[in-house]
């Protein structure tokens, strides 16, 4: 749950805004070329190195069930104490603060792991449970 004024990146996934709490936002880095993952799940797009960790990179909106037809340049490296990942980035905003208790966006799936909707300057997001996220993940959903 996203309680009080916090620091959150902001950033959009085609025409979605996102937001992650910025002490969970490691970087901001180019899409670099990756490496498939058979059988993986169309929203896990693949794979790549960067300082000798392996990332998983997941396409926000294709998981979150809105395709995007515009290309990805950007991911938003994302650390938890479990784990990192790579969310694709179509744009970045910058840091917003979000405000109050904001319901989940579902109940069940990866929805069940967004909140929102928040406003901030730059129009509605959805707030990311990063940790929540990406263990339903792991478990390979």
């Amino acid at each position: 749950m996203v309680d009080g004024p916090k620091g959150h990146l902001v950033f959009a996934c085609g025409p979605g805004l996102y937001a992650v709490p910025a002490e969970r936002a490691a970087e901001v880095v180019n899409l670099p070329p990756l490496t498939r993952v058979p059988g993986a799940g169309p929203h896990l797009l693949g794979v790549f190195a960067h300082r000798g960790e392996v990332l998983p990179v997941i396409d926000l909106a294709r998981l979150v069930g809105k395709p995007v037809d515009e290309p990805f340049k950007r991911v938003v490296l994302v650390r938890v104490p479990k784990g990192a990942m790579a969310l694709t980035a179509t744009r970045v905003i910058g840091v917003s603060h979000l405000e109050g208790a904001l319901p989940r966006l579902a109940e069940a799936g990866a929805l069940a792991h967004l909140h929102g909707p928040a406003r901030v300057p730059a129009g509605e997001c959805a707030a990311i449970e990063p940790e929540g996220l990406l263990d339903f993940l792991a478990r390979g959903r």
